[in-house]
């Protein structure tokens, strides 16, 4: 494993730590994972490989957490994830993270928090096959694209990749999306 040293962490934390007063409820989080599993993650992105992985922000009794889908040696039990901003963003897993943003009024953003927290209690489990035609288990792109979708009444259903099924979204399908906004892009350098 890499030694990182003080100033890079100290450094990195510091950006996660800025970004906080940046980021809402419903935000989209991307990250930029230096591993091999990442590196593959990247190579799926049809148009834009800057991230690897996604998951979708609720703020919760004032802490900003990251409810994500995610499998293999990093979660064996395989169930949606729910871990503050600095595990998920962590400088020692990760070259960096980004922030971005669909607008959402109250009724949207109340669709996000109830389908993310009935996945979270049923323990939405992740799939390894990435199937997009499934609905009991879910990769990570897919979940925010599902959660997104439905939250949304179906506006991101034209950006599905119908020729790709049965895997179906990447991460860059839903950065690149022309009504998702960047908030913040922070990568975290040696």
């Amino acid at each position: 494993m890499p030694v990182f040293n003080a100033a890079y962490l100290s450094r990195s934390y510091n950006q996660i730590e800025q970004s906080k007063r940046l980021i809402q409820s419903g935000d989209i989080i991307f990250r930029n994972g230096n591993d091999e599993v990442s590196e593959a993650a990247r190579r799926m992105n049809r148009k834009d490989s800057s991230w690897s992985h996604c998951g979708i922000i609720l703020i919760e009794n004032d802490s900003i957490l990251v409810y994500h889908a995610l499998g293999g040696t990093y979660n064996p039990d395989m169930k949606l994830l729910r871990e503050p901003l600095a595990v998920f963003c962590n400088p020692k897993e990760n070259y960096g993270f980004g922030v971005y943003r669909y607008e959402l009024d109250t009724a949207q953003f109340s669709t996000i928090r109830q389908t993310v927290h009935q996945h979270y209690r049923n323990g939405l489990r992740f799939d390894l096959f990435f199937n997009f035609e499934t609905d009991d288990v879910m990769y990570c792109s897919e979940f925010v694209f599902k959660t997104m979708n439905k939250s949304l009444h179906g506006k991101l259903s034209p950006y599905l990749r119908i020729d790709t099924i049965p895997y179906g979204v990447t991460t860059d399908d839903l950065f690149l999306n022309p009504d998702c906004k960047p908030v913040t892009r922070e990568n975290f350098k040696p």
